[in-house]
């Protein structure tokens, strides 16, 4: 089996410029928003651990058996007794959206069964769960990936 190390960097960095009159003290007039930024890395050995990756570039609408995933490379996944730690889907679509949803009869929610919209376009994640959620588990197993026929989209899960 592979060894994992994830390194998670999320950063949002804004610089706020203010004019004389909103700020009339001499001197920097920006004000530099920066408080959330954060960089972690795990591994097998961290807190909490993580020890599966699933990472595909899928097309179309997909449901997702986190007992069974199926890479591109190595054997077909089994996360079984394991929480998802971090999730990231990426949107290649102009112009379609694409929706994460709990799937089918034993279905693994990350949202509360809110079903999570991704623009045309746009980025979800990563989002970090910090060993939150169920453990997948024959009734907590499985993901529905809704997208436009042909549409492609990026998703990595890490398991541990």
């Amino acid at each position: 089996m592979s060894a994992i190390t994830v390194t998670c960097t999320q950063y949002l960095t804004v610089v706020e410029e203010f004019t004389a009159a909103e700020m009339p003290s001499g001197g920097d007039r920006s004000l530099t928003h920066d408080v959330f930024n954060n960089h972690e890395t795990r591994t097998s050995s961290s807190t909490p651990p993580v020890s599966k990756v699933y990472a595909k570039k899928l097309t179309g609408s997909q449901n997702l058996d986190f007992t069974a995933l199926v890479p591109d490379v190595g054997d077909t996944i089994d996360a079984t007794g394991l929480k998802l730690q971090y999730v990231m889907i990426n949107n290649l679509s102009t112009a379609n959206n694409v929706d994460w949803a709990d799937g089918g009869a034993n279905p693994y929610s990350i949202n509360n069964t809110n079903p999570i919209r991704v623009p045309p376009g746009a980025r979800l994640g990563p989002i970090y769960f910090a060993d939150q959620l169920a453990d997948v588990a024959a009734g907590a197993k499985a993901v529905a990936i809704t997208a436009g026929a042909g549409q492609d989209y990026e998703v990595i899960l890490v398991f541990g």
